[in-house]
């Protein structure tokens, strides 16, 4: 098997690669880590994290039996693993996407499909007569009679994807979930950072969560690694019916989430204020990026994430770009080895210092390779 492979980790780079948020945790957070006490350590910690789903009950509004704590939600996904696939059987999601999933079906001997996303919706809508209330994006509809015929027990839906950071509108999930004799996981790890059509973030309403009690087959999945700026924390959540996280609650590991991340993700829920700020930071930073990548004559899906997803026009540029920017300190995510990325550089949005630099840095490489075919002799 391959192992999966995470981005590059330099020292003292400019990290826009793994799209971690660009500005630290709340305070709160800090406050509550640094007041653990001696018997916090000493002792094991709430092997269900019932504060941290306490906390997540409220934010969410369900109930607190409809949530599982993971060590990360990697350990929410191999929590739904273990719990509804055994060696033999099949999973499947949407191509290209995040590939963990397929590094966790490897482990579980569980063949898993991909199917290509489709350049228009998917005509099993329009046969069953929903009308789309729009946000789907051109190359990146849900291919929804692919993965119903592959026979799927689990499906793995991202949304907002990875790495195309596209949104899959909810009347296309639902049809999806109506239809699949089988699990639909909803993997919002990046959907804070989605918008409204006046541009402001869209809270609950492009979640799949307000609607869990429609589809007893649904799991959805948060992490705390995006905007809530605790990626070294390790945290996850996992929302699903109460039967369902009942049954998975068996085959969890015994105590996953530890005590100080326990006490971290219980304040950074609660802190709403500095999460709200995250988010709208990053959106900002996010509107500056785009205008400046503009004048590249670059393209992207629209984006719904923390990240972008640049199409720069062939595979020997973005290697160039990609080289050029690691070397001056700045790391972006570069697909060479596969051919349906290979013309692409994944960017995470940081700090607007960061930005700045990552633009100048591609200005300058791209002047210099206008001035290299400037004085390049012409055939004659």
């Amino acid at each position: 098997m391959k192992a999966y492979a995470p981005g590059e980790q330099i020292k003292d780079a400019i990290k826009l690669n793994t799209n971690e948020c660009a500005w630290g945790p709340s305070p709160e957070v800090l406050k509550a880590v640094a007041g653990v006490t001696p018997d916090q350590l000493r002792l094991y910690p709430s092997p269900m994290a019932d504060r941290v789903r306490a906390a997540a009950a409220d934010v969410f509004q369900v109930t607190a039996d409809q949530v599982l704590v993971g060590n990360g939600s990697d350990d929410c996904l191999t929590v739904i693993m273990r719990s509804f696939l055994e060696p033999g059987d099949k999973c499947a999601c949407p191509w290209p996407t995040y590939s963990l999933y397929d590094t966790l079906a490897t482990i579980q001997g569980v063949e898993i499909m991909h199917c290509d996303w489709l350049e228009e919706e998917d005509p099993l809508l329009a046969a069953k007569g929903i009308t789309s209330s729009g946000g789907g994006v051109s190359g990146h509809h849900l291919p929804i009679s692919a993965l119903l015929d592959t026979g799927a027990k689990v499906i793995f839906i991202a949304t907002p994807n990875n790495p195309s950071a596209t949104l899959v509108p909810l009347e296309q999930l639902d049809l999806l979930a109506s239809q699949l004799e089988g699990v639909l996981v909803v993997d919002e790890a990046y959907i804070d950072y989605a918008c409204d059509a006046a541009g402001q973030p869209a809270g609950l309403a492009m979640s799949w969560i307000p609607r869990l009690a429609s589809r007893d087959n649904v799991i959805v999945l948060r992490t705390f690694s995006k905007s809530y700026s605790m990626a070294g924390g390790r945290l996850g959540l996992m929302f699903a019916s109460e039967e369902l996280i009942e049954h998975m609650n068996k085959v969890k590991d015994s105590y996953n989430v530890n005590a100080l991340t326990q006490v971290a993700g219980e304040a950074a829920l609660r802190d709403r204020k500095h999460f709200d700020w995250l988010v709208r930071e990053t959106i900002r930073e996010r509107d500056w990026v785009e205008a400046q990548l503009v004048q590249f004559g670059w393209t992207w899906p629209k984006t719904s994430a923390n990240f972008l997803l640049a199409e720069v026009g062939s595979k020997e540029l973005a290697a160039r770009l990609y080289a050029r920017l690691k070397a001056e300190g700045v790391l972006v995510r570069y697909w060479g080895s596969r051919p349906d990325l290979w013309t692409k550089l994944r960017i995470t949005i940081g700090q607007r210092s960061s930005n700045e630099k990552f633009v100048g840095i591609v200005q300058k490489a791209l002047a210099e390779d206008d001035g290299a075919a400037v004085k390049r002799p012409r055939n004659v």
